[in-house]
């Protein structure tokens, strides 16, 4: 076996494993996830304004969690029907519930990357779920094969400086795609597209609020490592001694917004 072979299986299985992780996780926070998704919410409404069209009626979400998108989108849109995917179960049954007064919202389980997209969208939409996918520029192309003539494809995602507070004091982080690289594979699609981002800071009471946060977004626990109570409060004291300031302890976020439209 050649060694390319071998990094590709390698890489395939480390996906995998990274997926049931995502999945156990953001399964553990569908009922924690909206009162501590003030970022995802920031994202989500910031990447509506990057849309220019006022009325989509046949929407995809990819990703939907808890669904503080998608609310967004049937307020800003009120479109004729959604469909929304994740991979969490849990999540899905959340959106069940939160959406219960809506006839037109269907719910499809499973990885975006193994099931088959059904239907036609104006709109096909996701959140801050993109970064988890192993094939971002087969994924897009799926997307956009979905789209009807003249839809959009919206999505946001994060990042290589992303968290990077904590990638300095644990040496351990997720790998996020660079601005150079995330607009390379947009762009390999042949779609016009705008590609947006920021970076912003926002403000927790203190180190271990701030960890909370992050557990109860589901965005937290991929380390192998396992803490000790002496490890926490090691971090606690080394992170507040670094990045406070009068708000509180600071995290930085590194933020895309993408927009890309399918030609006619």
């Amino acid at each position: 076996m050649c060694s390319l072979q071998l990094r590709a299986i390698q890489k395939s299985a480390s996906m995998i494993v990274k997926k049931e992780s995502l999945k156990k996780h953001f399964s553990k926070a569908s009922r924690t996830y909206d009162d501590n998704a003030s970022v995802q919410l920031y994202m989500g409404k910031k990447l509506l304004e990057y849309i220019a069209e006022d009325k989509f009626r046949h929407v995809l979400e990819i990703g939907c969690g808890s669904g503080i998108f998608t609310s967004e989108i049937l307020n800003r849109y009120s479109p004729d029907s959604v469909s929304l995917n994740d991979i969490s179960e849990e999540m899905l049954n959340t959106c069940r519930e939160r959406f219960s007064d809506y006839k037109n919202i269907s719910y499809h389980l499973g990885d975006i990357e193994k099931i088959t997209l059904k239907g036609s969208y104006d709109l096909v939409a996701s959140n801050a779920c993109l970064q988890w996918l192993s094939d971002l520029k087969g994924a897009l192309n799926g997307f956009i094969e979905a789209l009807d003539s003249n839809g959009v494809l919206a999505f946001t995602s994060f990042g290589n400086e992303n968290v990077r507070e904590i990638t300095s004091l644990t040496n351990n982080g997720l790998k996020y795609l660079s601005y150079s690289e995330i607009d390379e594979v947009i762009k390999s699609l042949d779609e016009p597209y705008s590609l947006h981002e920021e970076v912003i800071q926002f403000h927790y009471k203190d180190a271990l609020d701030m960890l909370k946060t992050l557990k109860k977004t589901g965005v937290t626990g991929f380390s192998k490592k396992i803490w000790t109570r002496g490890m926490l409060n090691r971090f606690i004291e080394e992170y507040e001694s670094r990045y406070s300031d009068e708000k509180g302890v600071y995290l930085t976020w590194h933020l895309y917004y993408a927009v890309i439209r399918k030609k006619d």
